[in-house]
């Protein structure tokens, strides 16, 4: 999903016929939010990802996460 706000009333239900609980959609959304916004602070502060944590965390993860300013000093981690 690329747009948040297009959330629609059939999403949510899609996510229940899979066998998530109210609960369990709540909490993917607020920890996906809090992720966000999180995100949005460092970047307009311009923090950047501590290296060493970037480097310890698995190639998939570092992959998948592309959103805001590269790791700080990471030369193949820069984005």
């Amino acid at each position: 999903m690329s747009e948040p706000n297009a959330i629609t009333a059939a999403d949510v239900s899609s996510l229940r016929d899979a066998g998530l609980s109210d609960a369990e959609i709540f909490n993917a959304t607020v920890f996906v939010a809090f992720r966000l916004a999180f995100s949005t602070v460092n970047d307009a502060l311009g923090a950047r990802p501590d290296a060493q944590l970037a480097a310890a965390a698995p190639a998939a993860v570092r992959d998948a996460v592309s959103y805001g300013r590269g790791v700080a000093g990471a030369g193949s981690f820069e984005r």
